[in-house]
């Protein structure tokens, strides 16, 4: 008897966005103590602000990767079809050439940066450049990728420094920025096609987060 097998099929950036949307909340936080004040006193740090610093991590880096996986796919799809012979595919290997793999792209001038891999795709489909097309929501995807997402994937300890970026990130993470930002950037290459927005880009059908339990330290468990 041979083993029955299962494929599984997953969409990146519906699973990437969905998390962030979700993580953005609104989220309660649940702290087994109860009284915050004396947990800070005691013990000199306030766990609910690492819980929502943790929190706003997943918010912007997965707001990111959900623009990221679109466009990586999106070029993939026409890497596929690079010998057709059509429109897309010619401007495809004129702007970046033939590599037998996909992942040699990686290293690529052309679409070594997100932003710059986005233009590329909307030269090679034919669309507008969203800087032109969207400037708003452009300028915001700059700030989202050069400022926020690079300040939490390579932080510099600086108390100053991070204090400044840090206030601004929670603030536009409250009003759910970084995840709308997505979704504006990846609907305006479906809005382009001529195709019907999916369900999940602008609502949540697979994750819900109900809140945020935070873990009482090993002193705040055992006291002395």
């Amino acid at each position: 008897m041979s083993e029955s097998t299962h494929k599984f099929t997953f969409s990146l950036t519906h699973c990437y966005l969905e998390m962030a949307r979700a993580a953005a909340g609104p989220l309660s936080f649940h702290h087994p103590t109860g009284d915050l004040r004396q947990v800070v006193d005691t013990y000199g740090h306030n766990p609910i602000a690492s819980a929502i610093l943790a929190v706003v991590s997943v918010v912007v880096v997965y707001s990111y990767l959900a623009i990221e996986s679109f466009i990586n796919y999106q070029l993939y799809r026409v890497w596929e079809t690079r010998a057709d012979a059509t429109v897309e595919s010619e401007r495809f290997l004129r702007l970046l050439g033939d590599a037998p793999s996909f992942d040699r792209y990686r290293t690529h001038s052309r679409v070594r940066d997100l932003g710059e891999r986005i233009k590329v795709l909307c030269e090679i489909k034919g669309y507008r450049k969203p800087h032109e097309a969207i400037p708003t929501q452009w300028q915001q995807f700059k700030e989202l990728a050069e400022a926020s997402r690079h300040f939490l994937v390579h932080p510099v300890p600086e108390p100053g420094h991070f204090q400044r970026v840090m206030k601004r990130v929670l603030h536009e993470s409250s009003t759910g920025r970084y995840p709308g930002l997505a979704v504006a950037l990846i609907g305006f290459f479906y809005d382009h096609a001529r195709t019907e927005r999916p369900e999940w880009l602008s609502r949540n059908t697979l994750i819900r987060l109900r809140g945020i339990d935070v873990l009482p330290t090993d002193a705040e468990t055992n006291p002395a």
